[in-house]
């Protein structure tokens, strides 16, 4: 046993300090009061204090025995250290340059791990799970949100424009999914303020979003529906298939959705969706991916995929301010256009 140390009891009860000597002997802490008292007191369910470079130790007791303080600290470390009393492993290491800069780089080690492989993956078991109830409610939300804003409203094509574009669509569809395949998705040609300009964008629930904007830049004389718009579509199509949007929101709103998959409600993620949506982009890899599924889409339904350069050229012509990486809506960040391009051009 080390050799007693003097401190102060506050028992809980009397405001008054009691001196007693304490000693830790069997996993028991023993107080030897002034009048010669003893009191045992068991070591489970004891709170040692830290090791700090300033201030008193503090010891606290269980069930309600109160606190025991010691205002000498360096003599309270020497007698916790003959007494066997280790510290725990974060308090060491938090004094310790070494292991404060081990812990660091094994905090950033794994919040990467997550970050590059957990969280992803995670996410896109978590987006094949989730029923198509919810994901119709958080397309309406989304485009009620998007509408409210007025960053989409009705097309203003003629009617005659937007069946044609729909019924295109929908042959494409058919030729590049016959065994039943055919991820479900709903087309709206609308008209979109002059920022967003010529785009199209998919949201979770199978809405696939194409402005009025991109369909004049595309317009022809020699063809009703250009091919360069159908492959578009079907890089939307891709992003449906895959679920990219729900796995990009999964992604941004991790715990949530761990939880509303965990409990079954998903409301508090439904809640926060649109501004996650609105705030988030795919991954490269998800847009790599999708511009894989359009050229499958477009050579089974005997699209040319090189009519895809058409778009790309066009719109740098028409927007050589623009930045090839720029988001549409933050719901997308796409490869560089020249890598874009050589693929569609080279069909790999």
């Amino acid at each position: 046993m080390a050799s007693a140390l003097q401190g102060d009891w506050f028992d809980g009860r009397s405001a008054q300090a009691q001196p007693v000597q304490v000693a830790w002997q069997g996993g028991q802490l023993l107080l030897t009061h002034e009048d010669g008292r003893l009191t045992e007191l068991p070591g489970a369910g004891i709170v040692w204090p830290e090791h700090t470079r300033h201030g008193l130790r503090q010891v606290v007791l269980p069930g309600g025995k109160g606190v025991i303080t010691f205002t000498d600290a360096a003599a309270w470390d020497d007698w916790a250290r003959c007494s066997g009393l280790a510290q725990p492993l974060a308090a060491r290491w938090a004094l310790s340059w070494k292991g404060a800069l081990l812990a660091l780089l094994l905090v950033m080690a794994t919040g990467f791990a997550a970050w590059r492989w957990a969280i992803p993956l995670g996410a896109q078991q978590l987006a094949g799970w989730v029923p198509q109830s919810f994901q119709e409610r958080l397309g309406q939300r989304l485009m009620s949100d998007l509408e409210r804003r007025d960053w989409l409203q009705p097309s203003q094509l003629p009617v005659e424009a937007q069946q044609r574009i729909t019924d295109a669509v929908m042959r494409m569809a058919v030729a590049a999914y016959p065994d039943g395949t055919m991820p479900h998705y709903r087309l709206n040609l609308r008209r979109a303020p002059a920022w967003l300009g010529p785009n199209a964008l998919a949201l979770p629930s199978g809405d696939i979003v194409v402005t009025d904007a991109l369909v004049e830049l595309l317009a022809s004389d020699s063809v009703t529906v250009p091919p360069a718009l159908l492959g578009v579509v079907a890089h939307e199509l891709g992003h449906v298939r895959e679920r990219h949007g729900l796995r990009s929101l999964f992604e941004a709103g991790a715990l949530s959705a761990l939880f509303g998959w965990w409990i079954g409600d998903y409301s508090a993620l439904l809640a926060s969706a649109p501004a996650l949506m609105l705030q988030t982009g795919y991954s490269r890899g998800h847009e790599r991916a999708a511009d894989a599924e359009s050229l499958r889409v477009m050579r089974a339904a005997g699209i040319d995929p090189r009519s895809m350069v058409i778009f790309f050229k066009k719109l740098q012509e028409t927007m050589p301010e623009r930045d090839p990486d720029d988001q549409a809506l933050g719901l997308a960040t796409h490869p560089a256009d020249s890598e874009r391009i050589r693929f569609f051009e080279q069909g790999r």
